[in-house]
């Protein structure tokens, strides 16, 4: 990603040369925080990356202007964008809002989906939590684009000192993934409203389902969408720590401590990104570029040998310093980034917990009055399993992120243990361990849980009490 503050065509001029020339840009300070906000950030994009932004653009998740290039596309936050999130968000909150209150005032006796007093309350629930996430996403955008920009330097100095590997087959599944996910997503987003429409039709009803639950559907949507948006994120951050871990190892197999195997050099590759190394002989295939910020230091530490091989290309003691460097950059982004996804992620997860809630227990229902609609219990089934989905595709992100960081740990640990007691390698280690302790790699969204498997665990047991209540409620009631 090329991060450079200035004009627009200052960026374009950069993508189109494929060189990391010496800016001249003044770099905005801690003490002036008034520089930052009259100067515009832009990145060129291009690949997956590109693709997610795209999506999320239009359903109001990335307020972002795009030109195109051609090496990628040149990205910046863009107020018309930003005023098209919020009149988007709005006037589908609304309509929802209004059409939940309509479907309620009908009665459970004419409400295909509220049926009982019971499921009038679980379904507001299902309603309303939609409604916030959806909202929580779209009005953070803006700030939450501008972190991207920022912290995405530091990301992509990562690339350029590991020397990350661009392969157009990453590119390719990565993208495929995402499409499968959305198009199973809106399958089953047609299904669900089409089966609402054609019960409903028995009564004559089928328009005031369309116009009571189309908002709703389309914030589905945006939840979703976020929902990637974030996994994504967080799983190219890991990417960079998993690089850094792999350059560790190549050090300790260069002064004959071999701690693991060493992998191959694809294992670098960081999800369609390509990079413009430092040198002028390296700036082909470029659709990522790293400008070289005076007081930044984005030297190279892993080169491609001819053979094919990674090697080391300054001493380990050096490398063992810039690896610190880089390890506590990718520490500081993923604090940015839990910081920014703070709100919207905690939402989240409160409405992972009531869907997860919600919609077993309309599947318990229905199996429990034996209504016999097997359309009905095999959507309410794939409900299910979505719901569990989307909370992996929030989790397992962060846990493999800390997984690396654990890693990461491991190998200092050895190499302490390993070296020398005597020379200049022993204190770099010792430092870098001390780093280690006071930078934790972890996703802590506002400081109210930790995005790891035991988190799963914590929400699948209090589905299960939740679930016991509402059944003991609903046969208390009959």
């Amino acid at each position: 990603m090329k991060v450079k503050e200035g004009t627009p065509e200052q960026a374009a001029e950069g993508a189109d040369s494929g060189k990391v020339d010496g800016d001249t840009t003044p770099v905005p300070s801690e003490s002036d925080p008034g520089t930052e906000s009259r100067q515009h950030m832009h990145c060129v994009v291009g690949g997956a990356h590109a693709f997610i932004l795209r999506i999320s653009s239009f359903f109001g998740l990335a307020p972002l202007r795009f030109e195109s290039r051609s090496t990628g596309f040149t990205v910046g936050i863009s107020n018309a964008m930003c005023i098209y999130s919020y009149i988007l968000v709005t006037i589908l909150v609304i309509c929802t809002i209004f059409g939940l209150v309509a479907e309620i005032n009908v009665g459970v006796d004419l409400s295909v989906r509220m049926s009982s007093r019971m499921s009038q309350f679980v379904g507001t629930c299902d309603v309303l939590v939609v409604v916030l996430t959806a909202g929580a996403g779209v009005y953070g955008a803006p700030k939450r684009m501008r972190n991207m920009l920022k912290f995405m330097e530091s990301v992509a100095s990562v690339d350029t000192s590991i020397g990350a590997q661009y392969s157009l087959v990453t590119e390719r599944k990565l993208c495929a993934v995402l499409i499968a996910i959305l198009l199973f997503f809106s399958v089953l987003i047609a299904d669900d409203f089409c089966f609402y429409a054609l019960q409903a039709k028995r009564i004559d009803r089928q328009w005031d389902i369309v116009t009571n639950y189309i908002g709703f559907y389309l914030l589905w949507y945006v939840v979703m969408i976020l929902e990637l948006q974030f996994a994504f994120t967080a799983l190219s951050v890991r990417a960079r720590f998993q690089a850094v871990n792999g350059a560790l190892a190549l050090t300790a197999k260069h002064i004959s401590i071999p701690l693991e195997k060493v992998k191959d050099p694809t294992s670098l590759n960081i999800f369609a990104i390509r990079v413009a190394a430092e040198s002028r002989r390296c700036a082909n295939n470029v659709s990522l570029l790293v400008d070289t910020l005076p007081g930044k230091e984005n030297a190279v530490i892993i080169r491609k040998a001819v053979s094919g091989e990674p090697k080391l290309v300054v001493p380990p003691c050096e490398a063992i310093r810039r690896l610190a460097c880089l390890h506590g950059a990718l520490c500081n982004v993923v604090h940015r980034i839990g910081n920014s996804y703070g709100l919207p992620l905690i939402v989240i997860l409160i409405s992972t917990l009531l869907h997860l809630i919600v919609t077993p227990y309309f599947l318990i229902m229905e199996i429990i009055v034996s209504a016999h609609r097997i359309h009905f219990l095999v959507l309410q089934f794939l409900w299910c399993v979505t719901h569990v989905l989307r909370m992996f595709v929030v989790v397992e992100p962060c846990h493999y992120t800390i997984t690396e960081g654990k890693r990461t740990e491991g190998l200092v640990c050895r190499l302490m243990t390993s070296t020398p007691s005597t020379g200049m390698l022993p204190s770099r280690l010792e430092l870098f361990s001390r780093q280690l302790m006071l930078q934790s790699v972890s996703y802590t969204p506002m400081g109210m849980c930790t995005l790891d498997r035991p988190l799963v665990a914590s929400v699948l047991g209090a589905v299960t009490t939740y679930l016991v209540i509402l059944i003991q409620f609903q046969r208390y009631g009959e």
